[in-house]
């Protein structure tokens, strides 16, 4: 009776991938980061993404999208000479990211939702142009979320907005002023993507 079991979702897992359409390509975009909890405000470090893509229609409005690209995360902060401000820093994080998202497409738009796991290749911090170990080291992996916005601009490319922030922290907050607030709990990375996607 369980081999009968087997057999019948083997045969239906079949047939849906069957019907299912299998399209891949590469993406290649900028993207500018920050860091929540580091005490530094804004958008201010600027990056360039590239990877990979999959992408599997199930019917023509629901699909699934994978990814793996390199994402520099981080922090940044600028040198404001006119306020009496003369050091710059810079929080270097640099991942190998692997998104799935759910997908909806309607029209010429397609969306989609779903984790992400960025893999931390390396980290530094550089002060006034001299650069120091990072302490505390932020953790191995980043688990985090998506939202992304496409618009398709015929068969061959799309251009892609996306959102990303993590769900758990990257690594601890090394000073908590509020225990009772997740978001001082640790570091989240944050990013914003505009990307152009090329389909094979």
């Amino acid at each position: 009776m369980r081999f009968l079991k087997l057999l019948i979702l083997f045969l239906m897992s079949t047939q849906c991938f069957a019907q299912a359409e299998f399209s891949g390509g590469l993406i290649a975009g900028g993207v500018t980061s920050q860091v929540s909890g580091d005490a530094l405000a804004g958008w201010d470090k600027f990056g360039f993404t590239g990877g990979a893509w999959v992408h599997v229609g199930f019917n023509e409005s629901w699909g699934t999208w994978v990814g793996m690209q390199y994402m520099p995360k981080g922090s940044a902060k600028q040198a404001d000479p006119d306020n009496g401000d003369f050091n710059q820093f810079t929080l270097i994080l640099n991942y190998i990211e692997m998104p799935v998202m759910v997908t909806r497409l309607k029209g010429n738009w397609r969306f989609g939702l779903g984790p992400s796991v960025g893999f931390l290749v390396n980290q530094l911090q550089v002060f006034n142009g001299i650069e120091y170990d990072v302490n505390p080291k932020f953790r191995a992996f980043d688990i985090s979320g998506s939202l992304s916005v496409t618009r398709l601009l015929g068969d061959k490319f799309a251009l892609e907005l996306r959102g990303n922030t993590s769900i758990i922290p990257t690594r601890p907050a090394p000073a908590v002023a509020n225990p009772l607030s997740y978001y001082e709990r640790g570091n989240y990375n944050q990013v914003l993507l505009l990307a152009l996607h090329y389909r094979f």
